[in-house]
Order: structure tokens, then C-alpha cells, then sequence
């Protein structure tokens, strides 16, 4: 009866809730049997998760899809512990770093501009911490990594094809949200920014055609293949210039590491002018004005001073706050004084994660920022070493890359907390997991998990 009541008065007050709190019960109950799957669902809302999939707001935080689906991984991961006496407390390699990143920007609410954007700036490391250590518990397999691969490449596929076809059948339009997308030409996927749009796909893209490698059957190595060229498609058709540069990146760092990456990333390089090609001969409509964006005007990338004036706000900030920075939030709230233009327009973020270091969080921030990319880097060394020979190791080369794009993009976009890097890097801190693991069994003589491969197809 009290769980009637509860669930009435949250239909009288939204509907909505009461749905999702009775769905969150089956799927927890569900969940306890396969909780990787609750992973998986995670992975998938957070990759597809956008402000048109939002329910409501509570003060500045939006609820959307994705913060549901980890609340309920959460509660399955908690009773899935207290029924097998499974350890939640594990460390990682970049976990120090991050846990004092966190302490400085905590500290840093003593001295913020305004309470409740340092909070939400708090509540979004909470979010990253408590979806990585559920990533970081159930993936505990190189089984369970293969699976969440799959996840994400049926997500991305699914966003690429929904954009597609809803656009063109005319069921969707999103341009008018978005000023960058108002005048045609710019993908923006269901409902995103495009360079965001295109930052969601884009991490994959290397790890689908690596995965393809070590398939057995011809015909699943052909599909990721295939499917490896539509989502790079897809990302290609928001006209971001900086997913294109990331791609690239990621894909010239694959090639240093086996000579057999460098010869499908010259054959995948062909593909990628051949479209362009044809986008720029051709008559593709607003498909092809994302692409010829890409490929015509690269040096208009700092128009206008957009980002230039950002900059310059963030080095202000961080000059008259003495090398300490302003604290978590604020910088909307400080931006009038340095443009009064820039505080009234669409374009008022940092434009890069490295800015918005400087700004918010100061010489401490920015040290602490490089001590995470460092470890990060380190990680990515072992896990190569631990994969030589296996299956794993193409994934091992390709995720690194995705994540050494995104660190080049991520000077001219993008914030600290941004999804899905951090959901990314949590799965390749669990592949890293699992491989020192196999490693370590091997060198003791007993069986590893991860078969055995050679990079000669």
C-alpha cells in the first residue's frame, strides 16, 4: 500500500516519474542476473542521450535518459554487491589523479562566483566517478569488453540511422535549435550541437575497424567495416572540422603502432577523399555542405574571434584570481565584464577543456588535468604491452587513439565533464584491467583469457 501511495502521488505530481520508478524496478530486478547488460543500456543512453531526450529539470540539472539508467546500474551494482560480497572499492590507474582534481575543484567552491554553478560542476565529477566505478565493476571479462564494443557501435549506428532517415523522410528537424545549423548543411543527430553530434561518433570509429580485424567470419569483418564507413559518414555529415582533424589524428597515431593499421588507414583514407569527391562534384544537398565544410574555408575555423575572445576572457580570469582560478562554474558570470557581446550571444563557454582549466580552476587545475593525462598515457603503454599477441591488442592501439583525437579537439571545444569521454575511458580502464590480469595469470604459467592473435590476416 505504501508503494501505491508513492507511486500516485508521483503520477499527480509527473506522470513520467512514476513510469521510470516502476521501470526502474523491473529493470533492476533483471539487471541482477546480467548485470553487464545494465552497462551496456548506460553506455547506449549516454552515447544517444541529448536535450531532446531530456524529462524535466531540477534547479540547473537536466534529467534526461541517461541519469535514470545509471541510478538503476547503480542500485543493481549495490544489491548485486550485498548478495555476493562483490568489492565496489577498486583502484585504477588515473583514480588518484582525478580524486584530487576533485578535492581542488571542491576546495574551490569557497571561493566561487555563484554557489549553484560550482555545485553543478561538483554533481557532474560525482556523476563521472560513481559511472566508472560501475563500468570499472561489472566489466570484468574480455567477453564483457567485446560486448560493450558491440553496445557502442549498435548505438552509433542506430543515432547515425535515426538522423538519416528521420531527416530525410522529414519526421525530424533539429537545425533551428542550433545557430550553427540554422543556414543547412550541419547534422546535428537528434537534437545536438553538430560538433558534439560529431564528438559522440566519433570514438568509435577506430575501435569498429581495429575490431574488424580480429573477426573470424568474413562476413561480420565486412559489416564492421562497412559499418566503421557510416558512422564516419554520419559524423562526417555535421561539418565539424574538429571531428575530421580527430579522426585523422587517432588514425595516423594506429599507424605508428603495426604496419598492417597503417595499410587499411591508406585504404580507408581513399574511401574518405572518394567522398568527398563525390560531395563536392555532386548535388547531395545539406549532406554535402557538411562535407564541403569540412573540406573548403579551414582557415575560417577562428572566425569571427569567437574563440579567440573566449581566450581572452579565460586568461583573464585567471590573471586578476592570481593563478588560482575563479572556481568550479562562474564563467558565465564573469564573461560581461570582459565582452559584453560575447556575454549576450550562443557562443559564452571557454571553447576548450584547457581554457576552461585555466579559468576555473587555475595553475592547480591545469598540473592536475596533466597528471590525469599522464596516467592516462601510462595505462595506454601497459595495456599495449599486456596485449602484444592477443586478440586485444588491436582494441588496445585503436581506443588510445580515439582518446589522443579527442585531446587534440579538446583545445578549441568542449568541457572537463563532457560525454561520452569519460565512459569511454572507463572502458578502456576496464580493458586494461582485464589484460594486466591475462597478463599476469600467463606469466605464472596458468591459462590467460584472451586468445591468442596475430595481426597476419
Amino acid at each position: 500500500m505504501l508503494a501505491q501511495f508513492v507511486l500516485l502521488a508521483l503520477f499527480i505530481y509527473d506522470w513520467r516519474l512514476s513510469i521510470v520508478l516502476v521501470s526502474g524496478i523491473v529493470i533492476v530486478t533483471v539487471l541482477l542476473d546480467r548485470p553487464i547488460w545494465a552497462v551496456g543500456c548506460m553506455l547506449g543512453a549516454r552515447i544517444s542521450a541529448t536535450a531532446t531526450t531530456s524529462f524535466f529539470t531540477i534547479g540547473k540539472v537536466t534529467i534526461g535518459l541517461f541519469e535514470p539508467v545509471l541510478l538503476f546500474s547503480l542500485v543493481a551494482l549495490c544489491l548485486k554487491a550485498m548478495l555476493t560480497q562483490k568489492q565496489l572499492i577498486r583502484s585504477w590507474p588515473w583514480q588518484p589523479a582525478f580524486l584530487a582534481y576533485g578535492a581542488w575543484s571542491l576546495m574551490g567552491m569557497f571561493w566561487c562566483t555563484k554557489f549553484s554553478d560550482g555545485l553543478k560542476d561538483i554533481l557532474g565529477l560525482m556523476v563521472i566517478l560513481a559511472t566508472n566505478i560501475v563500468i570499472i565493476c561489472f566489466i570484468e571479462k574480455w567477453d564483457d569488453v567485446k560486448l560493450m564494443i558491440w553496445f557502442w557501435i549498435g548505438t552509433c549506428i542506430a543515432v547515425g540511422m535515426l538522423a538519416f532517415f528521420g531527416d530525410s523522410l522529414g519526421l525530424t528537424n533539429y537545425a533551428s535549435q542550433w545557430k550553427a545549423s540554422s543556414s543547412g548543411g550541419r547534422e546535428t543527430g537528434l537534437g545536438q550541437q553538430p560538433n558534439w553530434f560529431a564528438m559522440n561518433l566519433m570514438f568509435i570509429i577506430h575501435s569498429c575497424a581495429a575490431f574488424a580485424l580480429v573477426q573470424k567470419r568474413p562476413r561480420v569483418r565486412w559489416g564492421l567495416l562497412f559499418a566503421t564507413l557510416f558512422i564516419f559518414f554520419s559524423m562526417m555529415t555535421s561539418g565539424s572540422r574538429g571531428g575530421a582533424y580527430s579522426v585523422v589524428i587517432g588514425g595516423v597515431l594506429v599507424a605508428l603502432g603495426q604496419s598492417r593499421f597503417r595499410s587499411w588507414l591508406l585504404g580507408f583514407a581513399g574511401v574518405g577523399v572518394a567522398l568527398m569527391a563525390v560531395a563536392y562534384f555532386g548535388d547531395m544537398g545539406d549532406i554535402g555542405k557538411g562535407l564541403n565544410r569540412i573540406t573548403m574555408n579551414l582557415d575560417v575555423i577562428f572566425a569571427q574571434d569567437i574563440r579567440g575572445l573566449n581566450w581572452a576572457a579565460c586568461i583573464g580570469m585567471f590573471t586578476e584570481s592570481n593563478g588560482i582560478g575563479i572556481g568550479p562554474g562562474g564563467y558565465i558570470e564573469n564573461l560581461q565584464k570582459y565582452s559584453d557581446w560575447l556575454y549576450h550571444s550562443v557562443y559564452r563557454y571557454p571553447h576548450g577543456i584547457f581554457w576552461g582549466e585555466v579559468a576555473h580552476h587555475g595553475v592547480p587545475g591545469v598540473m592536475l588535468l596533466g597528471a590525469i593525462v599522464v596516467s592516462v598515457t601510462l595505462m595506454a603503454r601497459d595495456t599495449i604491452r599486456y596485449t602484444k599477441g592477443t586478440e586485444a591488442e588491436v582494441l588496445a592501439w585503436a581506443m588510445p587513439a580515439s582518446m589522443a583525437g579527442y585531446f587534440a579537439w579538446s583545445f578549441v571545444e568542449f568541457s572537463f565533464d563532457e560525454k561520452p569521454f569519460w565512459e569511454w575511458l572507463g572502458l578502456y580502464t576496464a580493458l586494461h584491467l582485464v589484460a594486466r590480469r591475462a597478463w599476469e595469470n600467463e606469466k605464472a604459467g596458468r591459462p590467460s583469457e584472451i586468445p591468442k592473435w596475430t595481426l597476419k590476416l
